[in-house]
């Protein structure tokens, strides 16, 4: 049943609550993964409750409630919440009943109730999982609309430029300080996303690792799959970010000294479970006491793009080779795989925002476009160089060079 419900539970992704407010496809998908009677997802807003209602569910418009006393009647024994909601709604039939919770607020709950039989501990566990996933679309939600409303707000003061000198400086005024809510807003979402993220990535290496007890078959195979799928998604995060802050120009290098072969393994290290389920081997030549001054994450970060994306298209049981050493007084670090190679006509144009190449792995590897565009920027940060050179079905051979001494 778990795996099942696994393999449907996906399905909340393609939801668009922007397109769809009232949530319809919300239930749909809530109805295959648990069959149910009646569902609803109610909000608490001003000492009342508003309803999104779904299927078969009874509209009570008029029902009061005072906010404080609505969160202290869903408690976590649930008991007092079915009883609850039973006697405002004059229930006979079993529920599930769960807050919905963001940062820590109660917002509202969602309820599902079903007749023919009661809903299995199987099923309540799994509601569960569904509850965390549609409060996180609704949070999303609202987090386009505020988006929306900074765009619509800086665009209606660019169409005031045939106005007076005065509403000029006025509008040059909003803008700096919309800009300044723009950069507080990216640098929030990027708390936000990443904290739990790197939770996430943390602890299923932790259980990989076996740290708090033995692991069957599968139990292993989904913990490598959900460590995967985190640093993956939290390298697409990071790409977002950092392409808004460098077009913004509010980047900065946080300037130490760095011990080249603990910036290469941390990374080696972070992409192991990649790795480990292709297959790959790294080969490295790195040189002892080989340091250099720079920004250590944003390095990092370069060097997690690059050796990732050797990762991604090279095929199974093969190597790649991560070389790094003086040469004329700088650092040169060279990462080559044996994979699928890019055409001479793409060799330029992978640095460019967005651009990926068409073949059989784009169609089954999803990319932001943007990891070798900051990757290029990162590196002319710190005053260096990038290269590539490849070959169709060779491998690719990529050249970074820079200064033991980033500070300008």
């Amino acid at each position: 049943m778990y795996k099942l419900a696994l393999e449907k539970i996906n399905k909340f992704y393609d939801i668009d609550l922007e397109q769809n407010p009232h949530a319809d496809e919300v239930f749909e998908v809530l109805n295959t993964i648990i069959p149910f009677d009646n569902a609803g997802i109610f909000y608490l807003t001003s000492n009342s409750i508003n309803l999104e209602y779904g299927k078969n569910i009874k509209i009570y418009e008029d029902i009061k409630i005072d906010e404080v006393i609505a969160q202290e009647l869903f408690d976590p024994k649930k008991q007092l919440e079915k009883d609850f909601i039973k006697n405002i709604f004059k229930l006979n039939t079993d529920i599930l009943c769960k807050k919905l919770i963001i940062k820590g607020v109660v917002i509202g709950f969602i309820i599902m109730t079903r007749n023919a039989k009661p809903f299995s501990t199987e099923e309540e566990l799994i509601f569960n999982t569904c509850t965390k996933i549609i409060t996180n679309l609704i949070k999303n939600l609202e987090l386009t609309k505020i988006i929306k409303t900074q765009v619509t707000t800086l665009a209606q003061a660019l169409t005031t430029t045939n106005e007076a000198y005065d509403t000029i400086k006025e509008q040059n005024r909003q803008i700096k300080k919309h800009e300044k809510l723009q950069n507080q807003f990216i640098a929030n979402i990027s708390h936000d996303f990443r904290t739990p993220l790197n939770s996430i990535i943390g602890f299923s290496e932790l259980l990989n690792n076996e740290i708090f007890g033995k692991l069957n078959t599968k139990q292993k195979e989904y913990v490598s799959d959900i460590n995967i799928a985190g640093v993956h998604l939290l390298g697409m995060i990071n790409d977002v970010l950092d392409i808004s802050k460098i077009e913004s120009q509010t980047i900065k290098l946080n300037i130490s000294e760095i011990d080249a072969n603990m910036l290469i393994t941390e990374v080696i290290n972070i992409l192991n479970p990649l790795t480990q389920k292709k297959k790959i081997i790294f080969k490295c030549n790195i040189k002892e006491n080989l340091s250099l001054q720079g920004d250590f994450v944003k390095l990092q970060q370069v060097l997690f793009n690059i050796i990732g994306n050797a990762i991604k298209f090279s095929p199974n049981d093969s190597e790649i080779n991560i070389l790094a050493d003086n040469i004329d007084n700088k650092i040169q670090i060279i990462i080559q795989d044996f994979g699928i190679g890019i055409e001479k006509k793409y060799q330029k144009k992978i640095f460019e925002k967005f651009f990926q190449i068409q073949n059989d792995f784009s169609k089954t590897e999803t990319s932001t476009g943007l990891g070798l565009p900051i990757s290029k920027e990162f590196i002319k940060l710190h005053n260096g160089k990038i290269t590539v050179k490849s070959e169709i079905n060779k491998g690719t051979i990529f050249t970074i060079i820079l200064p033991k001494n980033s500070k300008k």
